[in-house]
C-alpha cells in the first residue's frame, strides 16, 4: 500500500497481515480523489472504519486541515498509529473503538466534516447504521460529501438530506458519493 498523490505521494504504508483486511485498491483511491477534486478550502475529513488509515492519510496528503481516524481492531489501530508517525502529520486524531463510539466522540466534540469515508465490514449492516448516526449527530457540513465503499448496491435514497451524486463500480465494489444538503425539501 502506498499514498497515491499529494504531498505524501509514494510513501509506503504498513498494511495488516490478516487476510480478512480489504484495503482500498490504488486504482479506486485515485478515482475517488479525482472525483473529489477540487477540494474544499481548509477541509476536514473522517475515516470511520480506518483500518490502517490509508484513506485518511490520502486526505492529509491532499491538504486536509484535520482528519479523525476511527478503528476498533487493536492490531490495525497500532498499524494506523505507525503509519501516521511515518508521515509526521499532527493534524489528526485517532479514536480506538467501534464506529458508534467514534461517532459519539465526534458529536460530543462538535466536529463537522467536509468528507466522510465509510468502508465498513461488508457482512454487517454498518453502512446504513453509520449513515443514520452521522445524520442524527449532524456531523457533516452543509454540502459535505460521504464516500461509501461496499460490495453490493445499497440504496439510501430514502434518507433525508442525502443526495446521490456519483456512483462507480470496480468489479464487485461499488463506490457512492452522497452530498449532504440540509435544505432539501421533503
Amino acid at each position: 500500500m502506498r499514498v497515491i498523490s499529494g504531498i505524501y505521494k509514494g510513501f509506503n504504508l504498513k498494511s495488516p497481515k490478516a487476510k480478512n483486511s480489504r484495503p482500498t485498491d490504488n486504482k479506486v483511491k485515485e478515482a475517488i480523489f479525482t472525483i473529489l477534486y477540487p477540494y474544499k478550502e481548509s477541509f476536514t475529513a473522517l475515516d470511520l472504519f480506518a483500518c490502517t488509515g490509508q484513506m485518511g492519510i490520502e486526505f492529509l496528503s491532499h491538504g486536509a486541515s484535520f482528519v479523525v481516524f476511527g478503528e476498533l481492531n487493536r492490531s490495525n489501530y497500532q498499524i494506523l498509529k505507525e503509519n501516521l508517525e511515518k508521515i509526521s502529520n499532527k493534524k489528526n486524531e485517532t479514536i480506538k473503538g467501534d464506529f458508534r463510539k467514534t461517532l459519539e466522540i465526534c458529536r460530543d466534540k462538535s466536529y463537522k466534516f467536509d468528507y466522510i469515508f465509510l468502508d465498513p465490514p461488508y457482512k454487517e449492516d454498518y453502512l446504513k447504521i453509520s449513515l443514520e448516526l452521522i445524520l442524527n449527530y449532524h456531523l457533516l457540513k452543509n454540502n459535505g460529501i460521504i464516500i461509501s465503499e461496499s460490495d453490493r448496491n445499497l440504496d439510501f435514497s430514502d434518507m433525508d438530506y442525502l443526495r446521490l451524486i456519483k456512483e462507480k463500480k470496480y468489479g464487485r465494489k461499488i463506490v457512492k458519493f452522497y452530498c449532504y444538503e440540509s435544505d432539501i425539501s421533503r
